[in-house]
Formats: C-alpha cells, structure tokens, sequence
C-alpha cells in the first residue's frame, strides 16, 4: 500500500523538523516524550507517524526518520555508520569496516563491527538487511578515533593507527589474516609511525607488536626508516612467549624466533 507522504498535521511537521535538523536523523522515545510532554503521547505520535511513513524503527526505543527524498515508497536505507552510533554510546566503527573506511580492502565487510565500553543486552541485530556487532571493550582499549561526516551526519571510526592495532589484537573480526594483510601493505606509507609505536605501548596486549612486526616486515619490505625504527625497538621488548599469528586457528606452524610468533596459517 502506497504511503500518503503529504499528510502531516502542524505538530508533525514540527517534530519531524525539530529531530532532522540536528545531524543525525535518528531519535529515541525519551527525547520525543520531551517534544510531545509525555512518553504516553510520544508513543501514540510515533506509531502514526510508522504508520504513515515517516518514520521506522530501529531497536526498541529508537527510530528513524525517513526523508522526503524516500519517495513515495518511503523505502529508505541510512547509512550503515549512522545506525551503528545510534545503538550504543560511546560507539566507534572499528576492525574490518575501520579497514574498509580507510580504503585497505576491496572487499565489503558481511558485518558492521561497533566498539564500545558499554554491555548491550543483544549485542548482535540485523537492521535495514545489515549486520551490526557490538564488541564491548576495556576502557583501556578504547582510544585512537576520529571523527567523520557521511551526508552532514557525524560518526566516530577508529585512526588509521588504532584500526591496525585493534585488527592484530583480534584478527577474526579483521575479516582474516589475508584482510589484516592487505591493510598492513596498504597502510605502511600512509601511518604515522610515532603514533603506531605510541598505540602499541599503552594497548594492552603485547601480541599486537609481535603480529605487526612480523606481517610489516614479511609484507612491506622496502619501509621508511622510521619504520624500521620502531620495528626494531618492538623486538627489544616483546612480551614473553610465543603468541600465534591467528589465535583460532590449529596451534601448528613455523616459529620466528625474532618476533616470537607461530606462523600457523599462510601469509
């Protein structure tokens, strides 16, 4: 049935206004029940605002609002970014979509990784057809991230720097070692190597700069000297024993004794 998208009384309009202009187009029913003075009224105006194509929602308590632009059909997909930091906050794109953010990859990651410091009650949902992930984190572990734009609307996705050390801490949802790969090759002239070696002193997990060392010089031979500089102070202090290159795999392989890494997969 074809939704009538000009019938909107004067308060509607007002409100659909109010939350459009802010940049995002995506409200809770806490913030409505503060336009509309309860949440008894909020709810009654967001099912018939559902109900004529206005809006859709997205988790329990959350909706979208649907622009004009939808058409009459009012089929509208937002932006993956902008959802994902709709559903929790603090929320930063990370791991492999932080890896096709930064153009590392040609592939168009399954999953919408989120990373936060907050436990989600269902941290796994599908929305609009698209996987997002909420992976809660230690406090100590959530750094490194900038901010972007997508169609004037604002999300947070973790630097260049922090994407490859979040990967190597856990290589699944990098996508897999080949993806890990990729960015490692890709990144190395387009990183700042004083603040990878920064990143990876205050990550805690010292087989981040054994997994990196290995891949950037198994992968990127031809480094600046700087990065050799910093690969060469990782091997001074990597933490003790043997940490494997992808830990989910079989526990069998080839030892670098220089990086102290089990190569069990192919690179």
């Amino acid at each position: 049935m074809k939704k009538n998208i000009t019938k909107l009384g004067a308060r509607e309009n007002e409100f659909l206004l109010t939350f459009s202009g802010t940049d995002r187009n995506i409200f809770t029913l806490r913030e409505a029940a503060g336009f509309w003075g309860s949440s008894h009224n909020a709810r009654i105006a967001i099912h018939r605002l559902i109900a004529k194509g206005w809006l859709a929602p997205i988790e329990k308590g959350k909706y979208l609002i649907i622009p004009l632009e939808a058409g009459p059909s009012r089929k509208w997909t937002e932006d993956a970014a902008i959802i994902a930091s709709a559903l929790v906050q603090p929320a930063v794109i990370a791991y492999w979509s932080a890896i096709r953010h930064w153009n590392w990859t040609e592939q168009i990651p399954r999953i919408v990784y989120v990373q936060t410091t907050k436990r989600k009650f269902t941290p796994r949902r599908t929305i609009f057809g698209v996987q997002y992930d909420i992976i809660t984190v230690n406090k100590k572990k959530l750094f490194g991230m900038v901010k972007e734009w997508r169609n004037g609307k604002s999300f947070y996705v973790t630097d260049r720097e922090k994407t490859l050390i979040d990967c190597a801490d856990d290589v699944d949802r990098a996508g897999s070692i080949e993806e890990l790969s990729k960015a490692v090759k890709a990144s190395a002239k387009e990183i700042s190597w004083t603040k990878l070696e920064a990143y990876a002193e205050r990550f805690p997990n010292g087989a981040v700069k054994k997994r990196l060392g290995f891949l950037f010089e198994a992968l990127a031979p031809t480094l600046a000297e700087e990065g050799k500089a910093v690969l060469a102070k990782w091997q001074t202090n990597l933490s003790a024993g043997v940490s494997p290159l992808v830990p989910s795999v079989a526990q069998s392989g080839r030892i670098i004794r220089r990086w102290r890494i089990l190569v069990n997969v192919r690179v």
